[in-house]
């Protein structure tokens, strides 16, 4: 596949025209200079059947060795020879600095086929006035565009899709072949009418979310995962401000995994960035099916990360706690019984939470905490049948009868069923306006859960109550 690699200074829209080319709000968009930090990379299918990877990346900087901008920039160059199309970004309001002619240099010893984009170009006359300058860059014809506003994407789209025609051999032309340019219509309208929810049907990947504070390990882990240091990695406190996503084949599974910015408690969230970084991780539990949350084992499980998982169970995810730098401990087994303690006491709705002890930076552990991620993917979209369902609530119902109504009534419990997936959800049918007490509600649960085989996730139980139809006459 054609990829395509944004690239540029700091602070010049690189994140604005990826999100403008892939139609979504994945990157985030800061004034602030180094808000990306990572290379992000989305498939593109939207314009005319042309399909192409595009990359965001850091700014380009120089900058000491050994500092985190030295270390945006290698990854910078990485994208570059990845890349077979380059996007390179300038800014037209300050036209170009010296910093691009560098850039530039750099840049044309990889021998990539570059278009030259001279993006905040909403005032015309300044980007005529100043083409001569764009001219002196080497890359020819530069490209006035408003990322923001949308301005001159028409043209970029055209120069792009003449640019992936060159490197993409001719196909075999049939009968039966479509004319995109015909169905850009009805191609436009059909995406438009495909709703998250379908989309998410459509989509077989395990998504697994990397969460935690920060500084434990995260990107050390997605690295570990993927073979390969795609993520930027240091010992300073939130490297990763945006949520990366990666799709890749673990074991003959599709996976799509996402390293997020690390949550901060949030009286310590003070700079609007780190604001958004949040709002995306916690965006990103909300999209997953099963989150990872990642320890530091020297350090243990904290209040705060009992919050982050206490949200990642309310929203119905799977859970797997995985304590990183676990070679680093002495007193494992005391550690470990620590962790379990905690998580007994905290969370009564899921009773065997997996615990992983792992070592990201040696690749230890990997495997197995992989294997409880499908586990409990798979689990959360099995499906009961109703008989099965209403066999075990006849025996249940027999060993413990349901207690007394508020009228002093023995409460009728009918039937249940299994009315959703991810996380499996069940309704039981109750005779009477009295509500099944919690307590109650618990043990049905607990029952469910150990007999069925889903200990190790969430399970929701609701109830509906039968009408009285004497209750709307007088």
């Amino acid at each position: 596949m054609i990829k395509v690699a944004i690239i540029g200074r700091p602070n010049v829209g690189k994140s604005t025209l990826f999100n403008r080319l892939t139609k979504r709000n994945i990157a985030i968009v800061h004034d602030s200079s180094g808000t990306t930090r990572d290379v992000k990379e989305y498939v593109v299918k939207a314009y005319d059947g042309f399909e192409f990877a595009l990359l965001d990346t850091a700014g380009l900087e120089k900058a000491p060795d050994g500092t985190i901008a030295h270390r945006m920039t290698d990854k910078t160059l990485d994208a570059i020879k990845q890349a077979d199309i380059i996007f390179f970004v300038i800014d037209g309001r300050t036209s170009v600095l010296p910093e691009d002619m560098d850039f530039a240099r750099i840049v044309k010893k990889y021998n990539k086929d570059v278009i030259l984009i001279v993006n905040k170009s909403e005032n015309m006359n300044n980007f005529k006035n100043n083409l001569g300058d764009f001219y002196k860059l080497g890359f020819g014809d530069p490209l006035p565009l408003s990322a923001e506003h949308g301005q001159g994407m028409i043209n970029l789209i055209d120069k792009l899709k003449y640019e992936i025609t060159k490197l993409t051999p001719p196909a075999k032309e049939t009968e039966d072949d479509l004319n995109y340019d015909e169905l850009k219509d009805i191609i436009e309208i059909a995406e438009d009418s495909v709703s998250d929810e379908e989309e998410e049907e459509k989509d077989f990947r395990v998504r697994l979310a990397i969460i935690g504070r920060p500084n434990v390990g995260k990107s050390t882990l997605v690295n570990a995962l993927l073979g390969e240091d795609r993520m930027l990695t240091g010992n300073e406190a939130g490297l990763t401000r945006d949520a990366i996503d990666t799709d890749f084949t673990y074991r003959g599974r599709d996976v799509k995994l996402i390293d997020t910015a690390g949550l901060r408690k949030k009286n310590k969230v003070f700079e609007e960035l780190e604001r958004l970084s949040t709002a995306r991780s916690i965006e990103t539990i909300k999209n997953s099916d099963v989150c990872i949350i990642v320890i530091d084992a020297e350090l243990g499980l904290d209040k705060q990360d009992l919050t982050i998982a206490s949200y990642a169970v309310s929203e119905g995810k799977g859970l797997i706690i995985v304590l990183n730098k676990w070679d680093l401990i002495h007193d494992k087994k005391d550690k470990l019984e620590e962790i379990k303690d905690k998580l007994e006491i905290s969370f009564s709705q899921v009773k065997e939470i997996p615990i992983i002890c792992i070592s990201a930076l040696k690749s230890r552990g990997i495997n197995e905490m992989m294997k409880e991620a499908f586990e409990i993917y798979d689990l959360r979209k099995q499906r009961i049948t109703t008989g099965r369902l209403n066999k075990w609530l006849d025996r249940v119902v027999a060993l413990n009868p349901p207690p007394l109504s508020r009228l002093k009534r023995p409460m009728s419990i009918k039937y249940i069923t299994q009315s959703a997936t991810r996380p499996p959800t069940f309704t039981m049918f109750v005779g009477g306006a009295s509500e099944i007490p919690e307590n109650y509600k618990r043990y049905l649960i607990n029952s469910l859960g150990e007999t069925f085989g889903f200990n190790k996730i969430v399970i929701r139980l609701k109830t509906k109550t039968s009408k009285n139809p004497y209750k709307d006459k007088k």
